[in-house]
């Protein structure tokens, strides 16, 4: 189990459908956010079956870290946040027509992982949470230790009501060796994956997975049945995957941490004033501002203002 009473974990927060009808809740894994302006990835098969037509009563929502209280706080709808976008991997339907006639989506996952935004809230103004990447480099060997971490007791809520048992949150931390790397898939899951020996519970689904360094190559994809022979779970792996980086466009490919955006600084003396992620936002910052001022495109350091210039901007 993880414990911080800080808030350094604020970046992994869990997942749950909540019933509009009853205000009963529904465990569905993990998400963890992965720039300054909002984005967050979990696993795709967490979420999709929640998003379809036939659910029209439910909401997704992700659960904050509760804040630090003395005794039992208020429950209420504070902790919670409502999904405002999302996008998932998927091939075309072989035949939308006869999709549409039967009610069915004959589309298939691609990908197990899935991007999301999740709806204004004060309680994610923090910028600096959040994990570092890593979408390129070194890929992992077979020996290597991993963590995941996730929530693995919410795959015990089902149709629960709203109570401090939701709202308690128990983030745990799993940890074992690679045991394999499958750059090209396995059998019907034809993403990049590595298998791990440990066992990752369905609550964890979408959880990050760390290397020694401190930075995430993966999320929690699946899990083998527990008790089965040599039983194992497996990540989905990031880095093979070349136009993943296009739909994680604030994400350096090349140095984990590192953030990519249009930056409002002064060379003489140095000063960086500010971090966005779209030029517009940048230049009115800039005016703002006295002489000497100007925009431009490169990747920030992590809790620094090490700014470094792009030649060109590929968002």
């Amino acid at each position: 189990m993880i414990q911080d009473p800080f808030g350094e974990r604020h970046p992994i927060i869990s997942l749950l459908a909540i019933d509009n009808r009853t205000d009963h809740v529904f465990g569905l894994g993990t998400a963890f956010r992965v720039d300054p302006f909002g984005q967050y990835l979990t696993a795709q098969h967490v979420l999709e079956a929640w998003f379809s037509p036939a659910r029209p009563h439910t909401t997704v929502a992700g659960l904050l870290n509760p804040r630090l209280v003395y005794g039992l706080g208020p429950l209420g709808n504070d902790p919670f946040v409502t999904i405002a976008s999302a996008t998932a991997f998927r091939m075309p339907p072989e035949d939308a027509v006869r999709d549409a006639l039967l009610g069915q989506d004959s589309s298939r996952m691609t990908l197990d992982c899935m991007t999301l935004r999740f709806a204004d809230s004060p309680r994610l103004d923090d910028v600096r949470n959040f994990l570092p990447l890593r979408l390129t480099g070194r890929w992992p060997e077979v020996g290597d230790e991993v963590m995941a971490i996730g929530f693995p007791e919410l795959g015990h809520l089902d149709d629960h009501p709203i109570d401090r048992d939701v709202l308690t949150e128990r983030m745990y931390g799993s940890i074992g060796r690679v045991t394999g790397v499958f750059s090209q898939g396995r059998e019907h899951r034809r993403w990049p994956t590595f298998s791990v020996d440990s066992l990752w519970p369905r609550g964890m689904s979408g959880g990050p997975v760390f290397n020694q360094d401190g930075e995430v190559i993966g999320l929690v994809s699946s899990s083998d049945e527990p008790g089965s022979d040599n039983a194992q779970s497996y990540a989905f792996w990031f880095a093979p995957i070349r136009h993943l980086q296009r739909y994680l466009p604030h994400i350096d490919p090349v140095n984990p941490g590192w953030v990519r955006g249009w930056g409002v600084l002064r060379n003489a003396p140095w000063h960086l004033a500010a971090l966005t992620q779209d030029r517009p936002r940048a230049e009115e910052i800039r005016s703002t501002l006295g002489p000497g001022y100007e925009v431009r495109f490169g990747s920030l350091g992590p809790g620094s203002d090490d700014f470094v210039s792009a030649n060109s901007n590929p968002m």
